[in-house]
């Protein structure tokens, strides 16, 4: 539900604020069976290092996140993923063939890893 006026609502921090640490009012919002927090409808209006002033225009789950850095994607990082994460699932490929063609090494531990790589694979 989505009002034309904004309420405030005041939240306290767990720790005091450090320096270079910047609070974001956040809420919880639902997408289907999946939610995230979501800064759209709250914004920070005042507060100090124990507390923070949100005014929203909608009812939800509040919190207070802090960032010490601005949050970026780094383009190394995701380049580092998608490489490990490819070359581990062609392993995990190659290991399931290996058990399923070669019969001589068939075993109740073999069985077993064999079940968990297609686990791990799925």
């Amino acid at each position: 539900v989505t009002f034309d006026a904004t309420f405030n609502i005041t939240l306290q921090h767990r720790t005091a604020l450090r320096a270079g640490e910047e609070p974001c009012c956040m809420s919880w919002q639902l997408m289907g069976t999946k939610g995230h927090w979501t800064p759209s409808g709250c914004t920070r209006v005042g507060g100090d290092t124990l507390h923070s002033i949100c005014a929203c225009n909608h009812f939800s789950a509040f919190a207070i996140l802090t960032a010490i850095h601005p949050i970026t994607d780094s383009f190394a990082l995701t380049v580092v993923t998608y490489v490990g994460m490819s070359v581990s699932l062609v392993c995990l490929f190659l290991a399931i063939i290996t058990f399923l063609l070669c019969h001589s090494l068939w075993s109740v531990s073999v069985t077993l890893h064999l079940q968990l790589s297609i686990c791990l694979f799925a």
